[in-house]
């Protein structure tokens, strides 16, 4: 399977979003990101409420990576939001999160959400990069961020 860039997957961005709890920034984030993407915001929101329901995806360091299977879909999906503060999503290291990578890909391909899973982890475990896209005030740099970061990651 060819490489593919995670920052070329990203179809949305959300900055500073108001929610104050966990679910609710789950819906506000499924209802961005499916009517952008031309998906039902209701099944989205359902599918990504059963997979944390299954396990917090809340990774520590205030990052979580809400991800589900879609049978509609037939390549990667990627949204990158932020929320005003930080918000408890079931860590294990019981701090909060405050950026959001969420990734909805392919039923059909179950090996692209495990490998893009494993590569965004690997991104956003610059505490840096987090601060950075945290005090993002624009899309752009949000992405160009992830973007930069993954070629740093391409030449190791």
């Amino acid at each position: 399977m060819r490489d593919y860039s995670i920052s070329d997957s990203i179809k949305t961005v959300e900055l500073n979003i108001e929610c104050a709890e966990k679910f609710e920034c789950l819906k506000k984030m499924a209802e961005k990101i499916a009517n952008q993407n031309n998906l039902d915001p209701s099944e989205t929101f359902s599918l990504l409420k059963a997979r944390e329901k299954f396990g917090s995806t809340a990774l520590g360091g205030l990052f979580a990576l809400p991800h589900a299977k879609m049978d509609m879909l037939s390549s990667l999906i990627g949204g990158v939001f932020t929320t005003k503060e930080p918000i408890d999503f079931g860590s294990l290291d019981g701090m909060p999160s405050q950026i959001f990578f969420v990734v909805l890909a392919p039923s059909s391909k179950p090996s692209i959400l495990l490998k893009a899973v494993a590569k965004i982890a690997k991104i956003f475990k610059d505490t840096q990069l987090k601060e950075k896209i945290i005090n993002s005030k624009d899309k752009d740099e949000v992405i160009q961020l992830i973007k930069e970061k993954e070629e740093t990651l391409k030449k190791r």
